[in-house]
C-alpha cells in the first residue's frame, strides 16, 4: 500500500470532477472495465465434522456464555432496599390511581348507556 498517495493533496483539476468521472478514470488505471462486472464467488462450506471436538463444542460454548454472563452481572450496579421499595410503592400508586379512574369512567358510560338504550 503506498502511504503517500493516500495523503496527497488534490490537484484543481481532480477536485473539478465529479463523483463518476473519477470513478471511470481510477477504473481506467487499474485496468478494468466499468460495463463487465465480477460475479461473486460462492462461499466455500466447510465439512461437517462428527468427532469428539464437535460434541463437545456446544457445551464450551454454554459454559463460555455463563461465564460472560457471571461477568455481565458483577458490572450492574443493583438498586439499594430503599430505592426498590420507593420504586415499588410509586408503580403501585400509579396503578391504584389508574384503576380508580378506569373504574369511574366505567361506570359513568355505563350508565349513560342504559338510560339511552333503556
Amino acid at each position: 500500500m503506498n502511504v503517500g498517495k493516500l495523503f496527497q493533496k488534490k490537484t484543481d483539476v481532480t477536485a473539478d470532477k465529479s463523483g463518476k468521472s473519477q470513478k471511470a478514470d481510477l477504473q481506467k488505471k487499474q485496468g478494468q472495465k466499468s460495463s463487465r462486472m465480477k460475479k461473486p464467488e460462492p462461499p466455500v462450506r466447510r465439512a461437517s465434522r462428527r468427532g469428539d471436538e464437535s460434541r463437545f463444542q456446544w457445551w464450551d460454548r454454554f459454559r463460555q456464555y455463563l461465564r460472560d454472563v457471571v461477568y455481565e452481572l458483577r458490572k450492574v450496579i443493583w438498586p439499594s432496599r430503599k430505592e426498590t421499595i420507593g420504586s415499588t410503592s410509586v408503580v403501585l400508586v400509579i396503578v391504584l390511581l389508574c384503576a380508580v379512574y378506569l373504574g369511574l369512567i366505567d361506570a359513568i358510560l355505563s350508565r349513560l348507556v342504559r338510560i339511552f338504550v333503556g
